[in-house]
């Protein structure tokens, strides 16, 4: 018996789970900053800041960054600011992962609420959920061939995906002006920072990157009737990244994420606080799945001889393709009172699902849209709202299939909003939606094959002619296999023009 073997290298997956951490903390207000007398808004940013692999399970430690903006009893600083970090740590466990092994970490803020137990102390609290897959690079060899005339095998065709993933960082830091006619600063409350537009060019050698950034400051003004002001700038920023042995059919996949976003008032140059000082820090995420296809022998047997077959599993994650939608969003909001004013409308997405259907993914969550604003409610001016708008979106995403995995990233592109009557506003948010398939495959192959006794001659078997009835998960195959006779033998006796059977037919066996 001749036999040949393959070796493939792979990124075998030893795990994947996803937890929700919460995540608790009191605020103590700093000297400087005066009573708190009711909060406007509570939002939070989560930081992964060490992922440690251990033997059989893996710690994830991070942060979450409160950010306050309240309404204060001082007359002449009426709203103010105040962030604090609540750290966390959170254990998976995974049998079979090793130090040193390769992981992938998400996290989504799913919840943040902020409340006043005193007039200097605050109580926050958030829900973080962590989405964690441990991968390493593994190689196995496989039995490709057997050359022996009793021997019928079966090979399944497998694709493999090997991502070759790395990491850049973008930085940029700009100072900016605050336009003519708006005050100058007093405090910064608040800065959001979006990439409205990510341009990737990629011509085999180099990767260039071009990316919009959308920022909206809220600050309270040194000057002036109102109480808040808003400013909006847009930076630009560039990156190329030089590239090597990067096969001519695969295309990247970049995820972005912004990893630092600090904010600094600056003076000009008769000393008011009249500038903005941006840094930011962009991270991408860029891959190249590189696909491989093996036929590995997955099934054998011997019309002759009793076999001794060794066996192994293959664990693998193929990739299944990526898509980009927009959605719009629209929803009417009724404010509890009239507003004369609305200064600050911001937003997140929380997702509360993404499940693969047919050549497609269905997307469901939730659009949270903060707003403070000026009320016409003499007795309680400065007011905010919360609301959440639910959505569910159905995208196109060729080649999945129910049982695959989604991976989604999800941004507002734009948020804005028109005052339609004495109390209601119209939302208006524009959702890019971003989203790649993966598929766990758990594939037992042989690896090897031994020769035992020869099975006993055919006048001592059962009967040399068999009628069977086909039964439901039967496949010529495996009724060639059951009774040492071959697929051919079973097509030709039966007169068959292709391997199709169904339950309940008639097959004629004969060995």
């Amino acid at each position: 018996m001749d036999k040949r073997y393959e070796k493939i290298e792979y990124m075998n997956v030893y795990g994947s789970d996803s937890q929700k951490v919460i995540v608790e903390g009191e605020i103590l207000l700093p000297e400087i900053k005066p009573d708190v007398l009711k909060v406007l808004q509570t939002d939070a940013d989560v930081f992964i800041t060490s992922v440690e692999v251990l033997n059989d399970r893996v710690v994830v430690q991070g942060e979450v960054d409160f950010r306050i903006i309240y309404l204060s009893n001082d007359p002449l600083k009426k709203i103010s600011f105040v962030s604090s970090c609540a750290e966390f740590s959170k254990v998976f466990d995974m049998l079979g992962v090793r130090p040193g092994m390769a992981y992938e970490v998400k996290d989504d803020l799913i919840y943040s609420y902020c409340s006043a137990l005193s007039q200097r102390k605050l109580s926050a609290k958030a829900i973080v959920e962590i989405c964690l897959l441990v991968k390493s690079s593994t190689s196995i060899e496989y039995l490709d061939h057997i050359e022996d005339e009793s021997l019928r095998f079966l090979k399944e065709r497998i694709t493999i995906s090997n991502p070759l993933t790395f990491t850049e960082q973008i930085t940029k830091k700009e100072i900016l002006e605050i336009p003519q006619g708006k005050s100058s600063i007093r405090e910064i409350l608040r800065s959001f920072a979006r990439l409205s537009d990510k341009n990737i060019k990629f011509d085999r050698k180099k990767l260039a990157i071009d990316l919009k950034i959308d920022i909206k400051t809220l600050y309270s003004p040194d000057i002036g009737q109102n109480p808040l002001e808003t400013v909006e700038h847009e930076m630009f920023a560039e990156h190329f990244v030089e590239l090597s042995n990067i096969p001519d059919d695969l295309e990247p996949i970049v995820k972005f994420y912004i990893k630092s976003f600090k904010v600094s008032p600056k003076t000009d140059e008769v000393g008011e606080l009249r500038r903005i000082e941006y840094d930011i820090v962009v991270e991408a995420e860029i891959a190249f799945n590189q696909l491989e296809t093996i036929e590995p022998i997955v099934d054998v047997y011997s019309t002759m001889h009793e076999l001794k077959e060794s066996k192994k599993f293959l664990n693998i994650e193929q990739f299944v393709g990526k898509t980009r939608q927009v959605h719009t969003i629209k929803e009417v909001v009724v404010l509890p009172s009239e507003p004369e004013q609305i200064f600050s409308l911001s937003g997140r997405v929380e997702i509360d699902m993404v499940k693969a259907e047919k050549n497609a993914a269905q997307v469901k969550g939730v659009l949270v849209v903060f707003l403070i604003y000026i009320s016409k409610d003499e007795q309680d001016i400065i007011k905010s709202a919360t609301t959440q708008i639910p959505f569910s979106i159905k995208i196109d995403l060729d080649g999945t299939e129910e049982q695959d995995k989604v991976y989604d990233d999800i941004d507002i592109e734009n948020l804005s909003f028109s005052i339609l009557s004495a109390n209601e506003v119209e939302i208006r948010a524009h959702l890019v939606a971003e989203l790649w398939a993966k598929r766990s495959v758990n594939v037992e192959i042989i690896s090897d094959v031994q020769m035992l006794e020869k099975i006993e001659k055919e006048e001592e078997r059962l009967a040399s002619m068999y009628i069977y009835t086909v039964q439901k998960g039967d496949t010529l195959w495996k009724i060639a296999k059951k009774y040492k006779t071959t697929v051919e033998k079973l097509m030709s006796f039966n007169q068959l023009e292709n391997a199709e059977i169904f339950p309940g037919q008639k097959l004629l066996i004969v060995r």
